[in-house]
């Protein structure tokens, strides 16, 4: 009997190993891995990251859609040439790796650090800025 493995589309992120990926690719949560074509994926779990309690204080929900609006927000221009595919457990994103680089280099302290994230949150308010769904 022949088993047939299919994959769907978010499994191909979910199990990366350090070898498939590259030295150093996972990164403060984000793990960072080569795909076909010269492309590359950067995802982030999230869930329970240490800067949610920021964003749920203030009515937001620390989800995929919430962390691409974020990423839109933050840097329009880099999203521009990027591919998001996010779900509601992780923020998902396709594209040349040093633009996924400086994409992870630029969220990394707003998934660490709740003071940055708290931050970035009041400059989106005074902005007017619901970050679910921003940039779509």
């Amino acid at each position: 009997m022949v088993h047939t493995l299919h994959m769907g589309l978010f499994d191909r992120f979910r199990f990366k190993s350090h070898e498939d990926a590259g030295v150093g690719a996972d990164r403060g949560g984000f793990r960072l891995a080569d795909e076909s074509e010269g492309k590359a994926s950067l995802t982030l779990d999230l869930g329970d990251l240490p800067s949610d309690a920021a964003v749920q204080a203030v009515g937001e929900e620390p989800n995929g859609a919430f962390w691409e609006g974020l990423a839109s927000y933050m840097a329009p221009a880099l999203v521009s040439r990027l591919d998001m595919d996010s779900e509601g457990s992780m923020f998902a994103v396709y594209g040349d790796r040093t633009d996924l680089e400086d994409l992870r280099d630029l969220l990394q302290p707003l998934v660490d650090q709740p003071a940055a994230m708290t931050g970035v949150l009041q400059r989106a308010q005074a902005d007017g800025v619901i970050l679910e769904g921003y940039g779509r």
